[in-house]
């Protein structure tokens, strides 16, 4: 059975930057293997028609002694967990990333918004609030007021905007720890939200009794964990900045789940199932000694509200509860 302690962590991607820092000051090109930067994985670039594992390459070629403040910057924010964006500018077209110029769709004309350079590099993003305003750039080079505008965007992940200007394209890593969902649960509703949560950049660990369903082919993005019985969840670090979907297999253990998930102190608990069932699943969980207040306060039924029914469905509907408390959430921290 796993546990916690296998939950994995960014520590990995702070020893790969380490490892550039130290080959820059010795003027050498870092060797790092696509899959140690999330992503150039293979994965994560598999629907990509331009960018490749290999792109990273170029990239690292190209850096030197000059893109080392960048890299510590990028270390010290890892480490005081600030809302940072390691990002990558990749120039496929030379000649077309010089050439390629504002639309009049894109609204940007007689804004300074210049042409992006042939140049590929690293750059750093932070944005402690979440509004570009507030956002900071860190880059060994003075950008194009375009590239400028396109490395902000990194944040809202790198599929946005990319690819919109011919011949240059962008990858960015979060450094800071992202958001955790719990999910309880490894049936056909729970494979479809994986592949959304991570899609809006959520970090997914999987619990199951059953080996047969807790599979990698099954879940490939996740984090598995496989207990011994519901009966009996494990401590599985679930934290005040964590998300719990109780989505047991045909809720034969939503009781059990739904308990955890309530004691865990976790900030986002929320069980799939039709009001009647979930009653019983109240009146359960009240006879285990947890306040009907606590029970009331979770989101029960999970998802947000607008017809779903099949598990693809039911899962965009869990997603876009997430995104919504995630954002809410921010939005009064700021």
């Amino acid at each position: 059975m796993n546990t916690s302690n296998d939950i994995p962590n960014t520590g990995g991607l702070e020893a790969v930057l380490q490892r550039m820092v130290v080959a820059l000051r010795e003027g050498r090109a870092p060797t790092v293997a696509p899959e140690e930067i999330p992503c150039f994985a293979p994965a994560a670039l598999a629907d990509d028609p331009v960018i490749t594992p290999e792109s990273l390459g170029t990239v690292l070629v190209s850096l030197g002694r000059e893109d080392v403040p960048t890299l510590e910057r990028a270390l010290a924010a890892m480490k005081a967990d600030e809302r940072a964006w390691l990002g990558f500018k990749l120039v496929t077209d030379p000649a077309a990333a010089l050439d390629s110029e504002d639309t009049d769709v894109v609204g940007v004309r007689g804004k300074g918004m210049g042409s992006a350079d042939a140049r590929p590099g690293v750059f750093l993003v932070l944005n402690p609030t979440g509004q570009r305003e507030d956002a900071e750039l860190v880059f060994s080079r003075p950008p194009s007021s375009r590239d400028r505008f396109q490395m902000f965007d990194v944040t809202r992940g790198p599929q946005v905007h990319d690819q919109q200007y011919a011949g240059v394209a962008w990858r960015s890593v979060p450094l800071f720890r992202r958001s955790r969902v719990f999910i309880l649960g490894a049936g056909t509703v729970s494979v479809e939200l994986e592949r959304l949560a991570h899609g809006v950049d959520f970090e997914t660990i999987v619990v199951d009794q059953d080996r047969a369903y807790l599979t990698p082919e099954r879940f490939p993005l996740s984090h598995r964990v496989l207990i011994e019985s519901f009966d009996a969840i494990p401590h599985l670090g679930v934290t005040a900045d964590d998300y719990v979907c109780v989505l047991t297999r045909g809720h034969m253990h939503d009781p059990q789940a739904l308990l955890y998930g309530v004691r865990s102190g976790a900030h986002y608990v929320g069980m799939m199932g039709c009001a009647e069932k979930n009653e019983r699943v109240f009146q359960l969980a009240q006879a285990s000694g947890v306040e009907r207040a606590a029970l009331e306060a979770t989101h029960t039924p999970i998802g947000l509200k607008f017809g779903a029914k099949t598990p693809a469905e039911l899962a965009m509907s869990i997603t876009a509860e997430l995104i919504q408390v995630r954002h809410a959430r921010r939005k009064a921290r700021r």
